[in-house]
């Protein structure tokens, strides 16, 4: 069997989130449930099958966790909330290690019989391109030494 959820009061002075009103103004603040462990288990367990709740769904798990149903109702929001961060931190994680991964794709800047110290760097050993094979090759940019880069953006205007 479940124990009901514990409470302690708030700090002194804080809002309520319910009314807004000022607690050392004469409102009462509700204070702040603690969920057991069990209960915080099957509160994530039902969001991870379901995110939004029927109101018959939140009756059912309030009276089964012995809490009210505004109680399940604000773990839901507060939950969904913490999904949504979660979400846009991941993606912004993937954006920036999709971004550190980007390849550059770079014209051909030389004719075979012409040396390639003639553009003041050496080209890595490339097999000759697949029959019916044009445009550029990809080099990731750090085979490039630092001096060369200018002379390649102004190489490649318009073409990245």
């Amino acid at each position: 069997m479940l124990a009901p959820a514990c409470t302690y009061p708030p700090a002194f002075g804080g809002l309520s989130q319910e009314s807004g009103r000022s607690a050392a103004a004469g409102g009462r603040k509700k204070t702040r449930t603690i969920f057991s462990k069990s209960q915080v288990f099957q509160l994530e367990s039902t969001f991870d099958v379901k995110r939004y709740l029927s109101s018959a769904e939140r009756a059912g798990l309030a009276a089964a966790l012995h809490l009210t149903e505004t109680q399940v109702k604000i773990w839901f929001q507060n939950r969904r909330n913490k999904w949504k961060r979660q979400l846009a931190a991941d993606l912004e994680a993937a954006n920036l290690s999709h971004a550190a991964q980007r390849i550059v794709r770079v014209p051909i800047l030389y004719h075979e019989n012409s040396p390639a110290s003639a553009l003041g760097f050496s080209l890595p050993h490339m097999s000759p391109p697949l029959v019916g094979f044009s445009g550029g090759v990809s080099y990731p940019l750090g085979t490039f030494p630092a001096a060369s880069l200018p002379f390649l953006r102004s190489q490649m205007t318009g073409l990245v």
